[in-house]
């Protein structure tokens, strides 16, 4: 899916608890849960129905509805995971959060997935809080010639996934985590694929689509490439991503403003 397409739907839901009118001290701190003992692909699927589902009214740190904090388990009006998934599923009245047409199984991999960002929440603050976004643009254009890869609001290469809206689509946490762990790192737009002609040609680039006739990438040098399915040998999405990891090559203080200023970019400029 496109990141316009990614784009309109993150804008189009409803937050995922309560927008109410907040009231001091009227959320619930909840510990991690008891009752469930959930997966790696449990909490990875839920991350990707929360950037398609919630991030548009609760934002990647999950803290964009006053009084509510995602990220750290602070909720109104729900007590436990079972209160959580009917609130995602069925809405809350009165309030900005609307129903869901989600089944009871993917409500539980939401749940998941905040339990989760629940236990990484403390990383976020001293990135985000700490780092300088203009700065951090002298960096990502500079010492760290992130634009001979990344595009950003039109200007930059191709040849990775295009920046833009990361700040959308991306926690503090995760921003770091695909500077210094590229390997680690899911990418949310287009993964790197690697795919093999019957006739020995390699293409290797970011995958845009793909469906049961062909595949759509963008190549090394940031042209369309549609491929029929017929005509290939094999192809895949690649395990190690081609971005070198930055681990040691920024300090801590210039680290945090390149994460501050990925943060930033949310698509149109200024906002």
């Amino acid at each position: 899916m496109r990141a316009g397409v990614i784009l309109v739907l993150l804008l189009t839901v409803g937050p995922l608890f309560d927008c109410g009118p907040a009231k001091a001290g009227h959320y619930t701190l909840l510990a991690a849960p008891q009752q469930h003992n959930y997966t790696p692909g449990d909490i990875e699927e839920g991350g990707r129905l929360y950037r398609i589902n919630c991030i548009g009214c609760h934002g990647p740190e999950g803290n964009l509805v006053t009084g509510i904090d995602l990220g750290r388990n602070r909720f109104r009006r729900v007590s436990s995971d079972e209160e959580i998934v009917d609130a995602i599923m069925n809405g809350v009245p009165g309030t900005g959060m609307p129903p869901n047409a989600i089944v009871r199984l993917r409500a539980f991999n939401v749940v998941a997935y905040l339990r989760n960002m629940n236990a990484t929440s403390g990383v976020r603050s001293v990135a985000a809080a700490s780092g300088d976004a203009t700065r951090g643009k002298a960096l990502f254009e500079g010492k760290g010639a992130c634009n001979t890869c990344h595009r950003v609001r039109g200007e930059g290469s191709r040849s990775g996934p295009d920046l833009s809206e990361a700040g959308l689509m991306l926690r503090a946490i995760e921003i770091e985590t695909s500077i210094l762990d590229p390997d680690a790192a899911t990418s949310t737009t287009s993964p790197p694929f690697r795919a093999v002609k019957k006739d020995g040609t390699v293409i290797s680039g970011l995958l845009l689509n793909q469906d049961m006739f062909t595949v759509q990438m963008l190549d090394a040098n940031g042209a369309l490439a549609s491929i029929l399915r017929s005509d290939l040998r094999e192809s895949g999405v690649l395990k190690n991503s081609p971005m070198p990891s930055y681990r040691g090559k920024f300090t801590p203080q210039e680290l945090a403003d390149v994460i501050a200023y990925v943060g930033s970019l949310r698509g149109i400029e200024g906002q």
